[in-house]
């Protein structure tokens, strides 16, 4: 959440955060699907940064495109057999996917919203925010989702790779 803070203050690293944030986002999920096996690890989640999120973007379309990525996740997860990696990469993937279209379709197809809301919440990084949706356009949207299922994947491979040679030798995993 911090890394998310702190790379939101430009514009355009801003619009890739989705991308960004899925590389250490896979070693964490990785390390917590090991640790915590459960039935809902993906929609609880989604749920408790879809609440976090809830008044990021109009009509709750942030928290609620988290929620249902997550929900997918743990679907994805599920039919492919929770015993797999293929199956947490993709479950984890799916989890992303709904960041990045939370984040990227507000910014593509509700910008008036977007700015009224923000305008009326006070906020002082109003010209970011402009500058993010002066960028925004739906193949811009395409390539960010794109690109964030692939961070994804890439996140859970340094994830397992992690884990099986630093978390084990420390007991961690």
């Amino acid at each position: 959440m911090l890394l998310g803070f702190t790379i939101g203050l430009i514009p355009v690293i801003l619009i890739f955060m989705p991308v960004i944030l899925a590389i250490p986002g896979g070693i964490i999920f990785m390390l917590m699907l090991t640790k915590a096996p459960l039935r809902g690890v993906f929609v609880i989640s989604g749920a408790l940064l879809g609440l976090v999120m809830i008044n990021m973007a109009p009509a709750g379309m942030f928290g609620l495109s988290i929620f249902l990525g997550g929900v997918l996740g743990e679907l994805v997860f599920e039919l492919l057999g929770r015993e797999k990696f293929a199956a947490a990469a993709t479950g984890f993937a799916c989890y992303m996917l709904g960041f990045a279209v939370g984040e990227s379709f507000p910014l593509t197809f509700m910008k008036e919203a977007y700015l009224a809301q923000q305008a009326a919440n006070g906020a002082e990084q109003l010209s970011i925010l402009q500058q993010c949706l002066d960028y925004m356009n739906p193949t811009l949207l395409v390539i960010i989702c794109l690109l964030t299922v692939i961070a994804a994947y890439v996140g859970s491979l340094w994830g397992r790779r992690l884990l099986r040679t630093h978390f084990k030798k420390a007991g961690i995993a």
